[in-house]
Order: structure tokens, then sequence, then C-alpha cells
């Protein structure tokens, strides 16, 4: 399971990535990740993490001085934002 909080504009949070134990290592969190992910083209994705930074680094995502970022396609390309 996973959420991804949005404004619908230009900015998203993911939180409360989780695979059960049973489920880990088979690519799971990682299609739900990228699908969330997707779901919001031209938006600046941040989310906090204790203990999974490799994980989310192999996604795309970089450290910022407070918790690790990416964009989702290019910066601000999306339907909000078109004319």
């Amino acid at each position: 399971m996973a959420r991804l909080i949005s404004d619908g504009v230009c900015n998203a949070y993911l939180l409360d990535v989780w695979t059960a134990s049973s489920h880990r290592r088979r690519g799971i969190a990682r299609t739900v990740v990228e699908a969330l992910c997707e779901a919001v083209p031209g938006q600046h994705i941040g989310l906090q993490t204790d203990n999974a930074q490799g994980f989310y680094d192999r996604l795309g995502f970089r450290p910022q001085p407070d918790f690790m970022s990416r964009v989702s396609g290019r910066w601000l390309e999306n339907d909000a934002n078109r004319d």
C-alpha cells in the first residue's frame, strides 16, 4: 500500500509505502510507487524516510535538506498548467 497526496498542480507527498513482509523483494513497492508518480506528471514529489533511502534513490528520488524528492516527468508540465 502507499498514499500520494497532491495539490493537483505542482506538489505531491508520498507516504505510508508498505509491503507485507511475506511479499517483499518482489517489486511490489516499486510498481506501486512508480504508478503513483505517473499519476502526477510534472509535479514535485516529496517524502521522508528513516531507513529506505537506497530504495527511493533507485527510484529517482534525491535527498533534499529535510526530505527526499523527485519530479514526475518534467516540472510543471501537466494539465493544470496548460492554457
